[in-house]
């Protein structure tokens, strides 16, 4: 029985995949074989996102079906099973045109076996190729590429072509030094637990996209961006961007110029952090424009760090060091500049209270913290010029 009911299943599918005088298009035969033999089909992009759907069935939506195969490392294989909330799914790449998708193969009442899914998806690939079946294009990374440009006009039309909602944007990332895999396992982690949707992309080692809040949100605004850090940090990824308060293109577009203008600097300014919100991004563009500038203004903050020079190359360069570490990378916390240095917290509070004396100032003072914050991060990127 379980031999006749394959063959049927290959035998039917072939009967429409390949009825070149009944259907007009590929995606025509292939609903019309996936309604007839009880199974589902989504191609997707390389950055999993939905190109072709044949829903027959709606126990689980295809985000969470994805979502849920990018953790279970469907991208491995060449044909992976997935239990998706009780949902069978089969994964594996297929090639379109010569460009790497992958095809996700759903069987709704567990009626077939790995063997068989597996050459239901042989016959599926094959029928692509015969009907030279070439995919829309994917909309959602194109949406991403033209904000990541700046091409606003471009991220209009796309948004509008995805259904993209502007007043459900929240925030917009990037992360570098990252596998592609990893990458996504953690973006799809990401979203399970803090219940928001995020559309991302992966080019070289680099991973970026958009997030979308939950309505109502389940995090606040503070809690989503820390719970990024976390989660990418986790995943190994060296640099981690994350602008929140982004509702519109304009404000996305602007968030990945500031990001694409000063990431090469970021680990010259901040070579402690791994993240970033826009705040130190700010703080890196404006110290970038004053030291190209190269000014009255550059020289009114280096000189706010002359007494240093003062104090000998060995013993001044020991206390502005405590102090770049103290203020650009520790919090102004005691506790975590002695664990950066690997020095014990007295000998860090010796140091800071040398650092007062030749300052003249509490370093901790509210009005004197900005300009000191702008003198040290330039003193950073100078030393960096100098050294090129």
């Amino acid at each position: 029985m379980k031999e006749t009911f394959s063959n049927n299943l290959i035998n039917n599918t072939i009967y429409h995949l390949l009825n070149f005088d009944k259907y007009r298009s590929f995606q025509a035969a292939a609903r019309e074989a996936a309604i007839n033999n009880n199974f589902q089909m989504v191609i997707l992009s390389e950055d999993f996102n939905p190109v072709f759907t044949v829903e027959t069935r709606h126990k689980t939506t295809v985000e969470e079906a994805v979502r849920r195969g990018i953790e279970g490392g469907a991208g491995k294989g060449p044909l992976k099973m997935i239990n998706v909330e009780g949902v069978l799914t089969y994964w594996g790449p297929v090639m379109i045109s010569a460009v790497k998708h992958f095809l996700l193969l759903v069987d709704n009442e567990d009626s077939y076996s790995k063997e068989e899914i597996s050459r239901l998806a042989e016959i599926i690939e094959l029928a692509m190729g015969m009907w030279k079946y070439s995919p829309v294009r994917d909309v959602t990374a194109e949406f991403l590429k033209a904000l990541r440009r700046g091409n606003r006009s471009l991220a209009y039309t796309l948004k509008n072509e995805g259904g993209y909602n502007n007043e459900e944007m929240t925030a917009v990332f990037a992360a570098g030094g990252i596998e592609k895999e990893e990458a996504f396992k953690a973006v799809s982690q990401y979203e399970t637990n803090s219940g928001i949707h995020a559309l991302k992309i992966a080019e070289g080692e680099e991973i970026y996209g958009i997030i979308f809040s939950a309505d109502p949100p389940a995090l606040s605004v503070e809690d989503l961006q820390s719970a990024f850090f976390e989660t990418m940090k986790n995943a190994g990824a060296n640099e981690v961007f994350y602008i929140n308060c982004v509702d519109s293109i304009e404000a996305a577009t602007d968030a990945y110029q500031m990001i694409n203008e000063v990431w090469p600097f970021m680990q010259y300014i901040f070579p402690n952090k791994k993240s970033f919100t826009k705040f130190e991004l700010a703080l890196a563009g404006n110290c970038i424009n004053i030291s190209l500038k190269d000014g009255i203004i550059k020289k009114y903050y280096i000189d706010l760090l002359s007494p240093f020079r003062r104090h000998g190359d060995n013993k001044g360069g020991q206390l502005l060091e405590t102090l770049e570490i103290f203020v650009l990378d520790a919090g102004m916390k005691t506790s975590v500049t002695a664990k950066i240095m690997s020095l014990h917290s007295n000998t860090i509070q010796y140091r800071l209270k040398r650092i007062r004396e030749i300052l003249g100032i509490d370093i901790q003072k509210t009005t004197v913290i900005p300009g000191l914050i702008i003198a040290l991060a330039l003193e950073r990127i100078e030393r960096v010029v100098k050294a090129l």
